[in-house]
């Protein structure tokens, strides 16, 4: 039964992650979710309380396993700058797929009314993910690969910032930046040039 409802809720992720991708928040009806999910809008309820606590666990959806890969990529034994530019690609890509979602929770704020379970969460998911980053980057310090200029944790909070540069920039119109010019801008600023 457990794997039947893991099913369903799967199905109704996809079909939610696609429409909050395609439409602006108010477009999207639940009516439009359930039917693209093969489930009756009675089912969504079952799950989800409204459509703001839906985008939201949609944006979280995976936060756990992404931070299984993330932690996976820190833990092989490359040397720091392959490492970099792996997690670099990777965080990379996971933006660009949460992109449309990060983007209706910024044009909801601050009406967006989340739980305090859910603010918890997002808040105890942001933290992991900067302590994993933090300690990379101290490796990197260490190494005298990564200028002493901040804290670890500070340059942490800088690297996972730069990613939401494009969620931004799509926001307000602007062109993207490729992967190759956040690695550029990162390496430039924090790397000790030789």
């Amino acid at each position: 039964m457990q794997k039947k409802n893991e099913q369903t809720m799967n199905r109704i992720f996809d079909s939610a992650e696609n429409l909050f991708s395609e439409k602006d928040f108010h477009e999207v009806k639940m009516e439009e979710i359930a039917k693209n999910a093969g489930v009756g809008k009675g089912t969504i309820y079952t799950y989800f309380k409204s459509k703001e606590d839906l985008l939201f666990k949609c944006l979280m959806h995976n936060v756990e396993e992404h931070q299984k890969n993330f932690s996976a990529i820190l833990s092989t034994n490359k040397d720091f700058k392959t490492t970099l530019r792996d997690i670099f690609d990777f965080m990379y890509d996971f933006f660009k797929m949460k992109s449309p979602l990060i983007q209706r929770i910024i044009a909801l704020m601050p009406r967006l009314k989340l739980s305090e379970t859910d603010i918890n969460y997002g808040r105890e998911m942001f933290h992991k993910g900067l302590d994993m980053s933090s300690s990379f980057f101290q490796r990197g310090i260490d190494e005298g690969i990564i200028i002493n200029i901040m804290t670890s944790r500070q340059i942490a909070i800088i690297f996972q910032k730069m990613f939401d540069f494009n969620v931004l920039f799509s926001f307000y119109g602007e062109p993207e930046l490729s992967v190759e010019d956040y690695y550029r801008f990162f390496t430039k600023t924090f790397f000790r040039q030789e």
